[in-house]
């Protein structure tokens, strides 16, 4: 029978991890961290689930968090400007938040509960030798960089070599959640964007806010403020840039009680999204596969790392199970397989970090006169490779504008 060994317990070494469980195949999960320590982890990024990773979640038994109150049904669009934008889309089913602290920590604990093997170390590039001979196949579903960037960057799909933006992300009391629940997004061009999402954490009634600083904009000084140095000014910048440049989450805030959870529950983020090759040869005639972030690293803008990790860790999953053997014939197809989704999903990503093309423009202005354009645009949360094939060429979304009757 396989051995797997899996480097990292992200969303997508943990669902691997967990699937494999699932039809007796047996994997290791080296971890860097024990589930105790996860929870006391400061915030590092927000996450919101779509419909299919929640649905992989239930195949999986961890549906943990599946909370009525914290769903979000609409995703809400506002673009300010000289011509401003504004929508609210239908989502065909449900997306969802959790603290992805507690998340990580649940997960390793059901995997060991079922009997899987945890080792908490931190593997260094120069440990992929010596474990890959005690595996049939070892997977780095690790983004740490250490360890990421022994795959060869893929330039075609790399456009950046820097991050475009800086995340601030915090979660927050004093926030009322809109009815019915949202994913609320505001952009303000050439400053960045602030996203909003219901979050469960470890007391109730948060509110997840990230906000993405573009270097230069109006943003900018929030990019200077402590918060453990100066809890009121930090405050008063987010307040002051959700007045001016999100409103419709500034009108639910209770001014008297909005602040922080806990000074934990801020995290600072700049990341440079990036395509890997997906497989690297070891020695001994072993490989090493590439798995969520060490793979694909994909700009928070769209929400899609995550969900895009969780697909991976499926498909990568369904390769193994029907396997004779892993060699690069192996490798290579399971890249290919993978690719096939995440690469148009980091292109999507990667497109909205630059100005809008015209074709773009011209769908957000039909989203925000028809409904049913919009609740297309709403449902792509759920399915952003389609959305962007749709999204991606003037041709096909002209096609699109037609048919639903815009010129």
């Amino acid at each position: 029978m396989a051995s797997i060994g899996i480097i990292g317990s992200g969303v997508a070494g943990l669902q691997l991890g967990l699937a494999l469980q699932q039809h007796g195949i047996a994997s290791t999960i080296y971890s860097e961290r024990t589930p105790e320590e996860q929870l006391r982890r400061r915030l590092s990024n927000m996450v919101a689930r779509n419909a299919c990773t929640r649905a992989r979640e239930r195949e999986l038994g961890v549906n943990h968090w599946d909370s009525p109150p914290y769903d979000m049904v609409r995703l809400s669009v506002r673009i300010k400007g000289a011509q401003h934008v504004g929508f609210s889309g239908r989502m065909g089913a449900p997306a969802q938040a959790v603290d992805m602290r507690i998340y990580w920590a649940r997960l390793l604990e059901d995997f060991s509960a079922r009997g899987g093997g945890v080792i908490v170390r931190t593997v260094q590039p120069e440990d992929l030798d010596g474990l890959a001979s005690e595996h049939d196949l070892l997977v780095v579903a690790s983004g740490r960089a250490s360890l990421s960037t022994i795959f060869p960057r893929v330039a075609e799909h790399s456009p950046f070599t820097s991050p475009q933006r800086l995340a601030v992300a915090g979660l927050f009391r004093g926030v009322a959640y809109p009815e019915p629940g949202a994913l609320e997004v505001n952009v303000s061009p050439g400053s960045g964007e602030i996203l909003a999402v219901p979050m469960q954490s470890f007391e109730p009634d948060l509110t997840g806010i990230g906000i993405l600083i573009a270097a230069g904009g109006l943003f900018e000084p929030l990019r200077h403020l402590r918060y453990d140095l100066d809890r009121r000014a930090f405050v008063a910048a987010v307040l002051g840039l959700l007045r001016e440049h999100a409103p419709s989450i500034y009108v639910r805030i209770d001014p008297d009680v909005f602040d922080l959870s806990r000074p934990l529950d801020l995290g600072y983020a700049a990341i440079t999204p990036t395509v890997r090759r997906g497989f690297i040869e070891l020695s001994n005639d072993r490989y090493a596969i590439a798995l969520g972030d060490a793979h694909v690293v994909i700009d928070p803008i769209t929400g899609q790392g995550a969900n895009s990790a969780s697909h991976a860790a499926r498909v990568l999953c369904e390769a193994i199970r029907h396997a004779d053997t892993f060699d690069r014939s192996f490798c290579r197809s399971v890249e290919q397989a993978i690719c096939a989704y995440v690469v148009p999903v980091s292109d999507a990503a990667n497109a909205r970090l630059q100005p809008p093309t015209t074709h773009f423009r011209a769908l957000m202005a039909a989203a925000a006169c028809d409904q049913a354009v919009a609740d297309v645009y709403a449902d792509g949360f759920h399915h952003p490779d389609r959305f962007w094939s749709l999204a991606s060429s003037a041709e096909r979304t002209a096609a699109f504008l037609n048919g639903a009757g815009h010129e």
